[in-house]
Parts: C-alpha cells; structure tokens; sequence
C-alpha cells in the first residue's frame, strides 16, 4: 500500500481540497477527512462551511458507492458490476448484518453509514435492498453530518483550550 499524502499540501488546497476528500472517503477509499476538515476548518473564519462541505462531499461519495449497488443489483455485468460482487462477497457476513439491520430497521439504520468499514457496506447494502434516494440522501447525511460536526467541534473546543 502506497503512503498517504501530505495532509497539510491536501488542507492547502482548502474547500475544494477538503471537498475530494471527503468524497474519496465516502465512497471505498480510506482517506482520512476528518483530518483535513480539521486542518481546513482551523485555516478558514468559517469552519462550518467547511463542515458543510466535507458533509456534501462524502454524502456524494457514499452515492456513488450506493448507485454501485444498486446497478450490480439489477443483474448488471461486466467487470464493475464484479467488482462490486467480490467486495459484497468479501464482506459476506458484514454485508449479511447490515441487510438484516436495514430490513429490521429501514432507511434509519443509515445512520450509521459514518463508521469506518462497517458503514461501507451498509451503504452498497442499502443500494442492493432498494431503500429508496431520498431516505438514502436523508439518514445518510445525518448521520455523516453529525459524525463531522462531533469532530468539528471537538477540534475547535481543544484549539480554543489551548490559546
């Protein structure tokens, strides 16, 4: 696995920046946004439109990844749809709970979708089960929204502590 770039070179780059980002992790990559909404929002006057943008970004990312479901789904083929049966069958059992917690639960179980690995999966779950765009687009940005501005304000509140 390749090294990461420089956090402080991407959180140059500022709103845009942070806005790929935030989009990256939201779909399969493991990009650490919450690092750079830090590092952006501690640049700017206005740290919560960065948190707005960081939200936007990633709720786009997952959207991506939930469109993917729902395509392969639907019976697609070629190598895409593959792709996205390897990586349900390589999270089989994780996959298997988080379609149960969906068919349990609804749309509302997107709220956790902002977990690390595990809301990867409840976000191609959902787009296999079908929940539909709008609760999709809702508990989704809810609940990344809310993991964003946790983060938000706990770095705020500690650069605060400290000046």
């Amino acid at each position: 696995m390749g090294r990461l770039p420089d956090l402080s070179s991407i959180a140059a780059w500022g709103l845009p920046g942070l806005f790929l980002v935030a989009l990256a992790a939201g779909s399969v990559f493991p990009v650490p946004s919450e690092a750079v909404l830090v590092a952006v929002s501690l640049a700017t006057e206005r740290p919560w439109t960065a948190w707005a943008v960081a939200t936007v970004g990633n709720v786009l990312g997952a959207a991506t990844l939930w469109t993917l479901g729902r395509w392969a789904a639907a019976g697609s083929s070629g190598p895409l749809a593959r792709w996205i049966t390897r990586r349900k069958e390589a999270n089989a059992e994780r996959f298997l709970r988080a379609q149960q917690r969906l068919s349990r639960w609804g749309a509302p179980a997107l709220l956790m979708t902002w977990v690390p690995i595990i809301g990867d999966v409840f976000v191609l779950a959902a787009g296999f089960v079908g929940v539909r765009p709008v609760p999709f687009l809702f508990f989704t940005t809810l609940g990344k929204g809310l993991r964003y501005a946790v983060v938000l304000g706990s770095a705020l509140a500690a650069a605060e502590a400290v000046r």
